[in-house]
This record gives structure tokens, C-alpha cells and sequence, in this order.
């Protein structure tokens, strides 16, 4: 069961008003409200946007789940490139609890990016393996989390702390390095195919014992190495340019890991306009790639669909659907205005595929390709930082997940 929060009632607006009849201008859901009387025009105008939305959903594990997200967009005067602070907190009655404050931030004149992502959970999600090779046995998920139950999948609860916070400094356009510290602690994993007493068919056990790990609790902590290039016109909702970063993390046991590895991430975004215009059509790129280079990490760190810093990759599938040693995501994102006057309504069509190996099962990556389709909406919330209501569904084999959330995918 899933209980949606106010999210759709803006969607019939902005065709017929007498804003249509203007000449084509971007604008946004305030401006529509102070069309209507609803709001009184304010002479001065905010330097950032924060926007607050309810949580409110229900599955099997959790139990009724409610609580809040917020994001927050904002350019400062000395910034060319726009600054992000996302958070999320919600409580399940069944004791869960997910904590979570992810940040982009770009200090004055650009000289420094800030990149964050902490978290505390009291955590739950199911399991099927490694390797892309399974097929999805279908079922509905709300923004990556199941609605259903899964006989064929395992339920993992678990804690989880996460610090990771990366600070690059810009040494030419466009081009940042930098250095961060990267920490995750699982603990109190609960296994639901150990309870049963299926030690033999439990994927996060046998993983764990035969890579050397407690299947209770591990730790992965080291420092990462960033190299960063971001061309994109808006950091928020790109028209143009080109995002790139390469990130490797080595986790070291002198600074509390289980063990040692090296972990390797690159990644690529590019937009292309279509068309002109303050509202244009653009074609989206996205390829994302997580990587075990050396060692062994923990089941829970492996590469896995949902796992990159906004939880983003893999629409259709839900959080670790599937997972390996080595893992290659790609997406393209066709976004088009619906409202041809105001903008304020557009639409998204999206494909997606992603590729997971399975070392000891000798799958390598792209064996298997497990795609996924969909489309969406997208509300002009704020025009100056472009940020957007979106509101997303996506088809994968029998499984289908809903999605809502402010900003792009990517």
C-alpha cells in the first residue's frame, strides 16, 4: 500500500491561464500562484530555494513509514556554479530509522567544492546475489524500496553509519582536485535466511565467510583521491555542458577497516539541447561505473544499483537489486516542455541498463544487461535554480517503481 502525498495537484495548470498569453518565458509555480492571487509578488527575491515535501508510504518490512525531505539550491553572488544541501528523516512503526544529509556545496568564487554524504540508518532491503544474471520476479517499489512482499528475495536489516566528505579545490576551469575520508560501519545485520537456519543459501553470509568478513558486523574506512570537471550550465537541472569525476578510495585497516581494498568510481553526464529557447528539448547522458580494484569489501559496499550518493541509478529496480565485484550503469533522459508558454510542465522519457559480474560465479560484466524504461513529470518549482517536482514511474521486466523527488536524476 502506498499513500501519496500532495505532489500531483499542480499538473492541469499553467495551459489556459492568461499567462499563456504572454510571450514564451520560463517561469515557475509561484509565479502562477501570484497569477491566481493566491501569493503577493515580494520585491525582493531569495538568493536560494528550499523546498520541504512529506514522506509517507508503507511496505511489509517497515511497516507505515512517514516523515520529511527537504533540498535546498542556492547560488551566491561570487558563484557561477549552483550549490545543493539535500536531506531526508523518516521513522517506520516498525523501528526503522533513515537519517540522511547530502550536500554539494561551492564555496566563494568557486575556488572549493564541498561534496557530503552522511547517514545514519536503522535499515532494511532484500537481496538476490551477485551478478546481473537473475531476472526480476516482479512487484511494485516506491522510490527503490519494495511495497511487496518477494519469496525469492532475502530481507537484510542492519545499521549503518556513513561519513563521507570530499573537498576539491579548483586548479583550472571547470577542474577540480581534491582529497576526502570515506567511513561505513554495518553492525546488528540480521540475516532472515540465517534465522531460518539457511546458512548454505544465504547470499550475504556466504559471501561474508568466504571473503573473510563477520556477517554480523564490518567496517570500511580510508581516503579517497577526486579529480572533477563540471562544465554544465546549472548544476541543479543542466541545459548544456559536460559533468565528469573519477574518485578512487583506498580503505586501509591502520584507519579501522575489516580489511584493505581499493574501490574505483567514474562517472559521465552530458546534455545536449535540442532546440532553443528558454525551455528547450535536451538529450541526457549518464554512465556510471563503481568498481573492487584490489582486496575485498563487504557485502554491503559492493557495487550495487542505488547505492551511488543520491540514489539515483537504477529507476525500475529497487536499492540493491543487483550487485557485484564491478558494476557499469548507463542512462539517456529525453526532457521536453509540455507547457509551451510558461514551461512551468514538462515530461521525461527515460532508458536505462545496468551490468553487475559475479567473480566466484564467473559472470562478468556485460554477460547479462538488465534494462529498464519509463517516463515522468517534472513541475517548475523554482525558475531561478531550475529546481523540479518530479514525479517518475519506470517498467523493468514485471517489476514496476514509482518515484518522487525535487531535482533531476541527473
Amino acid at each position: 500500500m502506498i499513500l501519496c502525498g500532495p505532489f500531483l495537484y499542480i499538473t492541469g495548470l499553467c495551459q489556459d491561464s492568461s499567462l499563456a498569453l504572454q510571450k514564451p518565458e520560463q517561469l515557475d509555480i509561484k509565479d502562477w500562484l501570484i497569477e491566481k492571487g493566491i501569493l503577493k509578488k515580494k520585491n525582493k527575491e531569495k538568493s536560494g530555494f528550499l523546498l520541504i515535501i512529506p514522506v509517507i508510504a508503507s511496505n511489509p518490512t517497515a511497516g507505515f513509514l512517514y516523515g520529511a525531505g527537504l533540498t535546498y539550491a542556492f547560488k551566491g553572488h561570487s558563484n557561477a556554479y549552483v550549490s545543493t544541501a539535500s536531506a531526508n528523516a523518516t521513522y517506520s512503526t516498525k523501528g526503522l530509522l533513515n537519517l540522511n544529509l547530502k550536500t554539494n556545496i561551492f564555496l566563494p568564487d568557486d575556488k572549493m567544492v564541498l561534496n557530503g554524504d552522511w547517514r545514519f540508518l536503522q535499515n532494511s532491503e532484500t537481496t538476490r546475489g551477485l551478478g546481473t544474471k537473475s531476472n526480476s520476479t516482479g512487484g511494485i517499489d516506491l522510490n527503490g524500496y519494495e511495497t511487496g512482499t518477494d519469496s525469492s528475495a532475502q530481507n537484510l536489516n542492519y545499521h549503518q553509519v556513513r561519513i563521507h566528505e570530499t573537498a576539491s579545490m579548483k586548479v583550472m576551469r571547470n577542474v577540480f582536485v581534491g582529497l576526502g575520508i570515506q567511513y561505513d560501519y554495518y553492525y546488528d545485520i540480521d540475516d532472515d535466511a540465517l534465522q531460518a537456519g539457511d546458512t548454505l543459501s544465504s547470499h550475504q553470509y556466504q559471501y561474508s565467510i568466504s571473503h573473510g568478513f563477520d556477517p554480523q558486523h564490518y567496517s570500511a574506512m580510508g581516503l579517497c583521491l577526486n579529480l572533477l570537471y563540471d562544465s554544465r550550465d546549472n548544476q541543479v537541472n543542466a541545459y548544456k555542458g559536460m559533468y565528469a569525476n573519477a574518485n578512487v578510495r583506498m580503505n586501509l585497516e591502520a584507519l579501522g577497516s575489516t580489511q584493505n581494498s581499493t574501490l574505483v568510481l567514474a562517472e559521465y553526464r552530458s546534455y545536449l539541447p535540442l532546440s532553443q529557447g528558454p525551455f528547450p528539448h535536451v538529450l541526457a547522458f549518464w554512465l556510471y561505473g563503481n568498481f573492487v580494484a584490489g582486496g575485498n569489501v563487504p557485502y554491503l559496499l559492493l557495487p550495487a544499483i542505488g547505492y551511488d550518493q543520491r540514489q539515483k541509478t537504477g529507476r525500475g529496480y529497487t536499492f540493491g537489486r543487483f550487485r557485484g565485484e564491478d558494476m557499469v550503469y548507463g542512462e539517456t533522459e529525453y526532457r521536453f516542455p509540455i507547457s509551451k508558454q510558461t514551461g512551468i510542465l514538462g515530461g521525461v522519457l527515460f532508458l536505462n541498463c545496468t551490468t553487475t559480474s559475479d567473480r566466484n560465479g564467473h559472470i562478468n560484466l556485460f554477460d547479462y544487461l538488465q534494462p529498464a524504461y519509463g517516463g515522468g513529470l517534472r513541475i517548475m518549482m523554482d525558475k531561478k535554480t531550475r529546481t523540479r517536482l518530479e514525479v517518475d514511474a519506470g517498467v523493468a521486466q514485471k517489476a514496476v517503481g514509482f518515484y518522487f523527488g525535487v531535482q533531476e536524476t541527473f
